[in-house]
């Protein structure tokens, strides 16, 4: 092939993948793929098929207890062990990624080059690199994606931000935020058991490892990959990023000026690598965010509170099932007498919207700007992967020293 037909074809192709990848028909019925069909992955497709007008035509998983899985919830579902192969397909509207975090950016880019509309779980990538990659992609594409922070679409999310912007709780300079939970004497979080047809002859190891180094099939390191370093960002990605998002959303704030984090594997020594006790520091423009976790008691559950110098916006969830995203939510006001002396306590009463509704919402009228879009994805990404570069290399990083840190394992 000389030049000129190399460019011809090359630039037939880049039509094509940015193409929809189908009208809707009259019906307005969607079409869903999902890549990564674990646990999160198919409490995704019970939270879609719950709404009408949805069906899933197709399941991609690298293992074939998912993809049996999957198939109970999707009978008409064609399953497909190579992801390649569920995006190839052009009857597909929108893709669901719920893989392990690690291979997210990989299949973030790979859904929206095929065309297809995205919702893709948290944390929206496994690195900064990557997370600036994926949002560069997107602003360069039409399609409508979600992130997956099902928080950002909560009715006390909605009040929270009202009253900041109203100018409610004045001056805030600190914020506080917690996660706690606790596990059986000798269970660790997260840590589950293989299951006995978890081998090479029903895992495709060498797609899971996509990038990473290869190894022997390892079935501890496949099934409790959010274990380690290589594969996972720890409670960090998988917890905190839910709260920094809903923060930076709230207050409207841009990446953090520097991280530090401290703590570490001090709840159940079970040979993980990503720590259970953690203390993060991020810094803001004249503001200060705090979080902190444990593994080892639920008492505080989660919330987080925005300290004003008129008055305290208070977001308590409870003990969270951060799976689900379901919990207890309450938000309230409290002023402070010193300078609101007439002030009065709210509650929250705005309605919350079905997060997965308002992704498909969106795919119907083409409005690309989703409850979370990809900048909250980017965002909340970069805020977590700083505090984890802090956490390992042990000191204060700067966004200027993280943009360019390369990440390892």
């Amino acid at each position: 092939m000389n030049r000129r037909s190399f460019l011809a074809a090359a630039t037939t192709t880049a039509a094509v993948s940015l193409a929809p990848a189908r009208v809707l028909g009259a019906n307005n019925r969607l079409r869903l793929g999902i890549i990564g069909a674990g646990s999160r992955g198919q409490e995704d497709m019970r939270a879609a098929l719950a709404l009408p007008d949805v069906e899933f035509v197709a399941v991609a998983d690298v293992y074939s207890r998912h993809r049996d899985e999957a198939h109970a919830l999707a009978p008409g579902a064609q399953l497909y062990d190579d992801p390649r192969k569920l995006l190839d397909r052009h009857d597909i509207d929108g893709v669901i990624v719920a893989s392990p975090l690690f291979l997210h950016s990989r299949h973030f880019l790979d859904t929206i080059a095929s065309g297809k509309d995205l919702y893709c779980e948290k944390t929206m990538t496994w690195s900064i690199p990557e997370a600036i990659t994926c949002r560069q992609a997107a602003a360069a594409s039409k399609q409508v994606i979600q992130i997956g922070l099902q928080h950002e679409s909560e009715g006390t999310h909605a009040d929270a931000q009202q009253w900041v912007r109203q100018g409610l709780p004045g001056k805030i300079t600190m914020v506080e935020a917690w996660m706690s939970r606790n596990s059986p004497h000798g269970q660790g979080q997260w840590l589950r058991p293989i299951p006995a047809d978890c081998d090479p002859q029903h895992v495709g190891w060498d797609l899971f490892l996509n990038d990473r180094p290869q190894e022997a099939f390892n079935g501890h390191r496949f099934i409790n990959w959010r274990l380690f370093w290589e594969f996972s960002g720890g409670n960090v990605t998988e917890n905190m990023v839910h709260q920094i998002a809903w923060i930076i959303t709230v207050l409207g704030l841009k990446e953090p000026l520097a991280a530090t984090m401290a703590g570490g594997v001090f709840s159940e020594k079970d040979g993980r690598q990503v720590p259970d006790t953690i203390a993060v520091t991020l810094e803001f423009p004249d503001l200060t965010v705090l979080w902190q976790s444990t593994f080892s008691n639920s008492r505080y559950g989660l919330g987080e509170r925005f300290l004003g110098s008129d008055g305290t916006i208070e977001h308590i969830s409870g003990s969270t099932n951060m799976v689900t995203g379901k919990s207890e939510s309450s938000l309230n006001f409290y002023p402070e007498k010193i300078n609101s002396p007439n002030g009065a306590l709210r509650s929250g009463s705005a309605k919350g919207v079905d997060h997965m509704q308002n992704w498909f919402d969106c795919m119907r009228s083409r409005k690309q700007q989703t409850n979370a879009p990809v900048e909250t994805g980017y965002l909340s990404a970069v805020a977590a992967h700083m505090a984890n570069l802090a956490y390992r290399q042990q000191r204060r990083i700067t966004w200027e020293e993280a943009k360019s840190i390369q990440p390892g394992y």
